[in-house]
């Protein structure tokens, strides 16, 4: 196994719902995938696609997004390294039901349906894996729909900047550096705000000594008070 693999293979063994399947069921799922490579802002698929693959991201940051009623993107989500994704619309058989794209460089693994659905006859336990992947996605998505109705801006900010650095956090100095071009524009999208009053909590924080933001490069420099601020213990 080269050392590409290898590191590959440690990235996938990183995300729970893969390391908790069987080595003979990871194995096949592996040998039947599709190795893809894309350059930044290339397009993984659309709204409205048909559901051709699952997706297993290994290198790079994949952008969800969905377009507003006026035309602008509105950024749903970001997967990192040891994702997998696209498994709504083939589970179902439905279209995509939103975009898509590279944010950074990517590579990743494509797995086609009919394979996908060759596997879940073979191994019943995927399926039942499947199910377990869902279940902890609908708990994430029904705690953001609660924070988005109970928590301040502040909260909501506070709660992206942590997940994002869990996800594509590097130690740096004093503090943890999110590996991603966050512009306020694309924060103001992820808490449903505008861009003026995530500059100016963004100031704010930075004159406290909690962040830092310099042309789109974010390091948290105080994550201790992001998160009481997050649980409500403290102000902005």
């Amino acid at each position: 196994m080269s050392t590409a693999h290898a590191r590959h293979q440690e990235t996938l063994m990183s995300n729970p719902w893969f390391a908790g399947l069987p080595p003979p069921v990871r194995d096949d799922v592996l040998a039947s995938t599709q190795l893809r490579t894309l350059v930044q802002g290339q397009c993984v698929f659309r709204r409205g696609d048909p559901p051709d693959y699952l997706f297993a991201l290994l290198e790079g940051c994949v952008r969800i997004s969905g377009t507003s009623s006026d035309g602008r993107e509105a950024l749903l989500n970001f997967y990192e390294p040891g994702a997998w994704f696209g498994e709504v619309s083939v589970l179902d058989g439905g279209p995509r039901t939103h975009d898509a794209h590279a944010h950074t460089p990517v590579r990743l693994l494509q797995l086609a349906t009919p394979d996908f659905e060759r596997l879940l006859q073979a191994h019943p336990v995927l399926g039942r894996k499947l199910l377990q992947l869902e279940c902890s996605r609908l708990r994430m998505m029904l705690e953001g729909f609660e924070a988005f109705s109970t928590h301040s801006l502040e909260q909501r900010l506070a709660m992206r900047l942590l997940d994002l650095s869990q996800a594509f956090g590097q130690q740096q100095g004093g503090g943890t550096a999110i590996d991603l071009h966050l512009s306020q524009e694309v924060l103001a999208q992820m808490v449903g705000s505008t861009r003026q009053r995530v500059n100016q909590l963004l100031r704010q924080w930075e004159q406290g000594g909690w962040v830092s933001h310099r042309y789109g490069r974010l390091v948290l420099l105080r994550p201790d008070l992001l998160r009481a601020l997050q649980s409500g213990q403290a102000g902005g």
